[in-house]
């Protein structure tokens, strides 16, 4: 049987698995469930991630009337809420104008919908999209994925990237991949093989003896390519456990790792930085470098090219140069530190997210500590799996998350927290939320946690059931779309004036020329300053999830009908202005706080005097 065959098999023999193990996908064709399989095997790979079942029908919107796009999402391991725009084609065989004209069609069906040309589109795409895009900020990337089931079968990808990238001149965060079934196969491979350590394993060297000591605790050596592909054919992303992320595909770097190992392999060791591996020992044995307890902190992509290349065998092999480190700390806290402080150090070939960076951090293990104790799973580092008392979408976060809810509520910045959420790691917002009470923030989190996933889940779809028949139906449910970040800042705003932590006084500069810098500055200084609250909504109002859904609508209501009124007076005088770009400006935030004071005033004092509070 052919490879091409045999990856259909495969693909086949998994797309009967999930039906086996998701109850709700056996009513469904195999191309849904190809295109559900290739999201998991694509998207979730990190193990700390789940792709529920309720998640189907919302990503996969492949239907009549779909406008080309068969999957929309939002990638769940980036921290810029990148929208993935996916087509996929359960084939046995495919031509190079089939892919080049869903690939077009795609292309065509974001630029309609940016420019709210939405006729085409059935109301469900449109919900859909319209949502994920109001996540979209200045640092999201739009990411355009082909899949099919079918071999490549001398397709030239770089051909068809070419013709699309056509349709995106002037476009700078435009990202394409066209998956075949081969890919497919090796994608859902890696997807099923992570696991959280490699406690042993060996490298080869170049020579028995030939390594350099530093001290007793470290070693560089020459090490074996081969022995390299065999450790990750063995392990695969398992031996990138205490990297700061697993191999991120770039195609500039792949290519020239590919062609240096194919082309000119007696000038890889010059070219390549090579990789760092650290270690809870490791002993010399001849031509063997016997390891304990490791893990590759440094040359992932490296590790990852080498185990693609089909040129490196045990008849034909390279050399690289090796650091391997010995870890001779005395407590996990400081092991912790000097993981951190090597990786970053050793981590140049691809740029490191802050988030990669905060990873291991004292202050994010201690925060992690204090979320448990608050009842949720943080996150510290991409690849941890979340226990299973924790898989409620909003009992387990990370540090993306907490800092885009605290830039929200805490900083009252909620437009700076959907267009720029790596504001969060500046020192003015990072060290109040992590270095700051962190028993305090933790508790908070855990409500704005719960307050965004009612937003995402219940909220907005009974807004646009409620609002489908209004004569404005499209301006308000756009404008809700858009609206979660200042829905959840002015929740968290309401309850903290209710409280006193926030006071008229301090709202001063608000109402005067909030947009001036100085004015600026008071803000931030008030709005940081949170007091000695413990919680936003009463406790005893959290625990009956009823009532504290029914105060949370209608504290998002009120806010939404005053920003609403004021985006309308907007329009008036900009009929190009969208709901999007208005919700990215705080400056427009706080125009709405301001111009509607006395009925948002009004709103606020009735619904916590109906609440108790």
């Amino acid at each position: 049987m052919s490879a091409a065959r045999l990856s259909y098999e495969f693909i086949m023999e998994k797309i009967t698995a999930m039906k086996d193990t998701c109850p709700s996908l056996r009513s469904k064709s195999n191309e849904y469930i190809f295109s559900a399989l290739c999201v998991k095997s694509t998207f979730y790979k990190n193990p700390a991630l789940v792709f529920r079942e309720e998640e189907f029908d919302e990503i996969i919107v492949d239907g009549q009337y779909d406008g080309g796009a068969d999957i929309l999402l939002s990638d769940p391991n980036t921290e810029g809420a990148d929208l993935v725009i996916g087509q996929s084609k359960f084939y046995t065989t495919i031509q190079y104008e089939d892919v080049l004209n869903a690939m077009i069609k795609m292309a065509l069906f974001y630029k309609d919908m940016v420019r709210g040309q939405y006729e085409q589109v059935n109301a469900r795409v449109q919900r859909r999209f319209m949502t994920l895009q109001s996540d979209i900020g200045e640092e999201s990337k739009i990411r355009f994925v082909f899949y099919t089931s079918a071999p490549q079968a001398g397709i030239r990808r770089d051909r068809i990237e070419k013709k699309f990238r056509e349709q995106f001149i002037d476009v700078s965060n435009i990202e394409v991949s066209i998956l075949f079934a081969g890919d497919i196969e090796d994608e859902i491979k890696e997807s099923e093989s992570r696991r959280p350590t490699v406690e042993s394993g060996k490298i080869l060297i170049d020579k028995s003896g030939n390594c350099l000591y530093y001290g007793d605790e470290s070693v560089i050596v020459n090490a074996s390519a081969y022995s390299i592909k065999q450790l990750y054919a063995q392990h695969n992303t398992n031996l990138l456990a205490r990297n700061l992320r697993y191999h991120v595909a770039g195609r500039d770097i792949d290519k020239a790792i590919a062609e240096t190992i194919s082309r000119d392999p007696d000038s890889f060791w010059l070219k390549n930085n090579g990789i760092t591996v650290i270690c809870d020992d490791f002993k010399m044995d001849g031509k063997e470098v016997k390891l304990k307890n490791f893990s590759i902190i440094n040359g992932g992509q490296t590790t990852y090219m080498l185990h693609k290349s089909t040129s490196i065998n045990c008849d034909y092999d390279l050399y690289l140069p090796c650091k391997i480190i010995k870890i001779t700390c005395n407590n996990e806290e400081d092991k912790n530190r000097f993981i951190l402080s090597i990786a970053k150090a050793v981590n140049s070939q691809k740029a490191i997210k802050s988030v990669d960076l905060k990873a291991n951090s004292p202050e994010q293990v201690r925060f992690a500590q204090a979320m448990r104790e608050a009842g949720i799973f943080y996150q510290t580092k991409r690849g941890e799996t979340v226990p299973s008392m924790y898989k409620v979408p909003y009992l387990n976060t990370d540090l993306v998350e907490v800092g885009k809810l605290c830039l929200a509520a805490i900083f009252q910045v909620p437009c700076l927290s959907r267009a720029k959420p790596s504001s969060l790691y500046l020192d003015k917002y990072y060290e109040p939320i992590f270095k700051g009470s962190q028993s305090q923030i933790a508790k908070l989190c855990k409500e704005l946690l719960y307050m965004d996933h009612y937003y995402r889940t219940v909220f907005l779809h009974g807004f646009d059931r409620e609002n489908n028949g209004m004569p404005d139906a499209n301006v308000r449910i756009s404008f809700a779309h858009n609206a979660r970040t200042i829905c959840i800042a002015f929740a968290a705003f309401a309850a903290r004036y209710r409280q006193g932590n926030i006071t008229d006084q301090d709202m001063v500069p608000l109402f005067n020329a909030p947009g001036s810098e100085n004015n600026s500055d008071m803000l931030y200084e008030t709005f940081r300053d949170l007091g000695q609250i413990q919680y936003f909504l009463l406790p005893q109002l959290f625990a009956d999830k009823e009532r504290y859904d029914a105060v949370l609508s209608k504290l998002f209501n009120a806010i939404i009908a005053s920003g609403v009124t004021s985006y309308k007076y907007e329009c008036r005088n900009d009929s190009t202005l969208t709901a999007t770009n208005y919700l990215k400006k705080d400056k427009n935030y706080y125009d709405i706080l301001n111009m509607q004071w006395s009925r948002i005033y009004e709103d606020m004092d009735k619904i916590f005097r109906e609440t108790g509070m």
